[in-house]
């Protein structure tokens, strides 16, 4: 249980990192020219925006922490404790914006938050052997994700239909937590090579695919945050998109298992419903605006008279 508690924490404190982060990025690809996604050029360009770099920085520490939790404890516990990011971009995009938000968002938060943590209770997942999936099996994945990832861009940069916008933004940030929970399942496996020897991650393709997608993933989010109406829409998409991803792995490579029961699907449903109202009030509710300043009395021996 420690140590579920404490790849927990580590995880909890990379979702505050990268959910903060996910807000700075969006505030600096608002500053530059829109680009289609995957245009090196919008990473060119942002490169000499301020808080493109805090940003970055924030998801540089936010990775490490996430790769130490993977290697303190269980895929599922990590990736799911990791959709909390979510609470902390909206908070974030709040403090940032410095407008009022709807009446769902906090309730969405709050939802989010109670779904999580019941859902790791309710799931009660249990650590399994430290096992390396196949090196083929690797790859069969990695150019799945890979092609997935090239049609959201294909489609993204088609010519348009009226009203497509939403759904092309959709699949960038889909294709996105793909790209993200393929490249932590990489990490979680070059972390238990390492308990054998610093070399081993060397001779496996773990840790050459993570290299691989990590790039493209990262460029797809940009441009889904770019061309997103808010961050918190966008990474919403993505926070369950990811843990999905994390899930699948933990049972079928890692030998991890977990307790599906009613209370699960509960929990589930709870966490879903968290992740609807946070969307739907990701929009903004009309700013409270301070009254007009009136002009300054004029002294009576000082009026013009007619």
């Amino acid at each position: 249980m420690s140590s579920v508690i404490g790849a927990a924490a580590v995880a909890l404190a990379a979702a505050a990192l990268l959910g903060s982060a996910s807000v700075a990025q969006r505030h600096a690809t608002l500053t530059v020219p829109a680009y289609g996604a995957g245009d090196p050029r919008l990473v060119r360009a942002l490169v000499r925006r301020p808080w493109w770099w805090l940003g970055t920085l924030a998801s540089v520490a936010g990775l490490g922490l996430q790769v130490l939790a993977l290697a303190l404890g269980s895929i599922i516990v990590v990736q799911t404790v990791m959709t909390s990011s979510i609470v902390f971009t909206t908070v974030a995009e709040r403090l940032l914006t410095r407008r009022r938000p709807r009446a769902t968002l906090w309730p969405g938060v709050a939802l989010t938050g109670l779904g999580l943590v019941g859902l790791l209770v309710a799931l009660d997942p249990t650590a399994g052997a430290s096992t390396v999936p196949p090196g083929g099996s690797t790859l069969v994945v990695a150019a799945g994700c890979l092609a997935v990832m090239a049609a959201a861009v294909a489609w993204s940069r088609s010519p348009a239909p009226a009203g497509s916008g939403a759904g092309r933004v959709l699949a960038l940030a889909a294709a996105t937590g793909l790209g993200y929970g393929v490249t932590a399942v990489q990490l979680k496996t070059v972390g238990a090579q390492l308990a054998t020897g610093l070399a081993v991650p060397l001779q496996h393709p773990a840790l050459y695919v993570a290299i691989f997608l990590g790039p493209p993933a990262i460029l797809l989010s940009q441009a889904a945050l770019q061309q997103g109406r808010l961050a918190t829409a966008v990474v919403s998409v993505i926070l369950v998109v990811d843990p999905l991803v994390g899930l699948a792995a933990g049972l079928l490579w890692f030998g991890e298992t977990v307790t599906l029961g009613a209370d699960a699907l509960l929990c589930a449903i709870v966490l879903l419903a968290g992740f609807v109202l946070t969307q739907r009030g990701a929009g903004y509710a009309v700013p409270v605006r301070p009254p007009p300043a009136r002009p300054p009395a004029v002294p009576a021996g000082h009026r013009n008279t007619v």
